[in-house]
């Protein structure tokens, strides 16, 4: 059977992704309300791999349910889709509402930097945020005569009592960035896994998404009191569905003319003396 509510049809190793998704965040939510204890889970899958699709349905199960899930969909759930970059939040943000059949536009917020202020995140939303807003040269993280709460804050007043809702997602599955701010990037992020000095706890549950297991190691470098699992999404299950290839063949056409640079400087010269001529003047 087919996964509902999506408008495309999942690789058959998308679907065992987003079966283990799904069962290793049950289990992890579980632990959770038995121990209090911070859960983790990471998935890690290659870059071409649709890891935003599988997620997209993910999300959409965790909303409106599937024929899979036992407990049944909650759409009171609350998603906080972290990444390091505006623009992958845009990109994560527009595919969902692409690919996903049941999410409306209106569950999809960003959050932006002169103008959200909120004292816990609502039920039933997804919210985008990045970490160059969250940096000292950011608005979120202060306060002022439009911002009653810190973003610092919403979060902890969402972790503190909606804790049974909150899954923050971690993406590093686009990560660009070099040098300092690589490192600023990954100690904003580790603020959601170990806490934020006086200002944040630990999230409550974090999916890391990631492309490959070392970056998210890295990220969990030195947090040693939180409980994780993996999902690992291999190269070859990818590159098994076609979606990945071992070797790209470029083939050269036989006429040397075809293939000569001269050939295309030579036509716009001429295209560009031709439009000149036309020209009373053009050319003095």
């Amino acid at each position: 059977r087919e996964v509902t509510g999506m408008k495309v049809e999942l690789f058959p190793f998308q679907k065992r992704a987003l079966a283990d998704i799904r069962m290793k965040t049950a289990e992890a939510m579980g632990s959770y309300h038995r121990t209090h204890a911070p859960q983790v889970v990471s998935f890690t899958a290659p870059t071409g791999a649709g890891k935003t699709i599988i997620m997209s349905a993910f999300i959409e199960e965790a909303f409106f349910g599937s024929d899979y899930d036992l407990y049944g969909g909650d759409p009171n759930r609350i998603f906080v889709w972290l990444s390091d970059s505006p623009a992958l939040n845009e990109q994560s943000k527009q595919k969902i509402q692409t690919i996903a059949d049941k999410i409306k536009l209106s569950q999809c917020v960003t959050i932006e930097d002169e103008s959200f202020d909120m004292e816990a995140l609502e039920e039933g939303h997804i919210y985008f945020l990045n970490t160059q807003k969250l940096g000292k040269s950011g608005n979120l993280g202060k306060h002022s005569d439009n911002r009653q709460y810190t973003i610092w804050e919403t979060l902890d007043n969402t972790a503190r009592t909606k804790a049974d809702k909150l899954i923050v997602i971690i993406d590093e599955a686009h990560r660009g960035m070099q040098g300092n701010d690589a490192a600023r990037a990954t100690t904003i992020m580790q603020r959601f896994l170990k806490g934020y000095e006086n200002k944040m706890r630990p999230m409550p549950f974090v999916i890391g998404m990631s492309a490959t297991a070392e970056r998210f190691q890295r990220l969990m470098h030195k947090i040693t009191d939180r409980s994780s699992t993996n999902i690992v999404v291999s190269a070859e299950q990818v590159r098994s569905s076609g979606l990945l290839k071992d070797r790209i063949i470029i083939s050269y056409p036989e006429d040397a003319e075809k293939t000569n640079s001269t050939i295309v400087l030579k036509q716009a010269t001429q295209e560009w003396l031709d439009k000149c001529d036309s020209c009373s003047g053009c050319l003095g």
